[in-house]
């Protein structure tokens, strides 16, 4: 327990600890280098901002890891980027930067312009982000794909066909249709591009393909099954192409909206037309419906102004499963499916976060893709084998790197931009 001195002091006995402490530092590399990089682009245009390094290092960690404000600072320090790239990522401070940020969006689309390609095709889409917050003003009750009624914000994402990766987002309140973002994007948007939008059929109104003609604005919006434009009785089908092993048939005529492509995929009308009988069986139809709706089964109708060859506007309205990955990405890899902040302002800085971090994600992901190894190795894995590629920085200033892991290895020669010096 101790000892007792001679003048009765007692003294008790020292613990010695078990954990042996050592001066040199161990970081985490890879993961961090590769996040940096694949910001250069946004950090150069955003480099005039107030507070852009608390931004991109709350990005950086998002994509490797989400995490709580409170812990920000802390899964910071773990990144051997930490050592060359000073920030301060205190709750307080990153509370205030995300307020800062949004409250005044229109930089965003001054920064949003500038990644976009001249002449490119944006695919542009709308979901729904639940929130538990009672004081969020964005927060309104509306339905979602899921035909839940609960309060939500709505995000829509700008995502480019040509670059596969998100050049633009925004937040709006969550009972706004998807119509009413388009106009509001396209207001607060320069007009320095000659660019183009690929939508979904929630976006198939007359009204707005009207006023993309007069401005000029390229467009390519799948048809609602019962609009009047599909009359079938007009079609002179043209040679069919392969689409990634699937027969379509397609043809085409002019309208006063612009051209009306018709696509037919025998698999797809296959699975239609079985959904179409199961419903007469439990009566959710009647036969009248069912023939209605059967000559319709596996048909598709895009209107567009542009005037392709029928593979490449199939090939265009197909890209729109690169917007879905995106949101699906941002929901269920980034966390940001819901949200607790309180004011409008926080939120829409959270999602500007949220918007960079997706730019990393993708910048990876079209890496793989480029590499044909999609199906072997995803997003997350990269990031955590390259978590493994450490750098040891010595008390004297002298840094070098821990022996590399066999994977890890690999997955870095897939990047070689960021592979770290002895």
């Amino acid at each position: 327990m101790g000892s007792i001195q001679s003048n009765g002091l007692f003294i008790p006995r020292r613990v010695r600890s078990s954990l042996r402490e050592t001066k040199r530092e161990v970081f985490e590399y890879g993961n961090g280098a590769l996040a940096h990089h694949l910001l250069r682009d946004a950090e150069e245009m955003l480099k005039d901002q107030p507070n852009h390094r608390t931004l991109m290092a709350c990005a950086i960690i998002q994509a490797i890891h989400p995490t709580p404000i409170r812990l920000l600072a802390s899964r910071w320090e773990k990144l051997h980027l930490s050592t060359s790239f000073p920030v301060s990522l205190s709750p307080r401070h990153v509370s205030n930067v995300l307020h800062d940020t949004g409250k005044n969006v229109y930089w965003w689309y001054d920064f949003f312009s500038k990644l976009m390609n001249g002449s490119d095709l944006l695919l542009y889409d709308l979901t729904a982000v639940f929130t538990h917050s009672e004081k969020l003003v964005f927060a309104e009750r509306g339905y979602n794909p899921d035909h839940l009624y609960y309060d939500q914000i709505s995000v829509v994402m700008a995502f480019s066909s040509s670059d596969s990766i998100p050049v633009g987002m925004d937040v709006f309140y969550g009972s706004v249709r998807d119509i009413a973002t388009i106009r509001d994007f396209l207001e607060r948007l320069p007009e320095t591009k000659d660019i183009g939008f690929i939508f979904d059929r929630g976006f198939s109104s007359y009204k707005l393909l009207d006023d993309f003609r007069k401005e000029n604005i390229h467009y390519l919006v799948p048809l609602k099954k019962n609009s009047v434009l599909f009359d079938l009785r007009w079609i002179r089908w043209k040679d069919p192409f392969l689409y990634r092993e699937r027969p379509i048939r397609w043809s085409v005529k002019k309208t006063k909206y612009g051209r009306l492509y018709i696509f037919e995929d025998p698999v797809l009308r296959g699975e239609q037309d079985a959904a179409l009988l199961r419903k007469l069986e439990k009566s959710e139809i009647d036969r009248d419906t069912y023939e209605e709706k059967k000559q319709l089964a596996g048909i598709i109708g895009i209107i567009s102004d542009l005037d392709k060859n029928g593979i490449d506007i199939y090939d265009l309205y197909k890209g729109r499963v690169d917007v879905e990955k995106a949101f699906d990405a941002m929901k269920n890899v980034l966390e940001a499916d819901k949200t607790n902040l309180q004011t409008p302002e926080s939120v829409r800085g959270y999602f500007f976060v949220t918007f960079l971090a997706l730019r990393i994600y993708f910048g990876i992901l079209k890496r793989l893709r480029e590499k044909k190894l999609t199906t072997k190795i995803s997003v997350e894995e990269v990031l955590f084998e390259l978590s493994k590629v450490v750098r040891i920085v010595e008390p004297n200033g002298r840094e070098y790197s821990a022996k590399i892991p066999k994977r890890a290895m690999r997955i870095l020669e897939l990047f070689p931009e960021i592979s770290p010096m002895v």
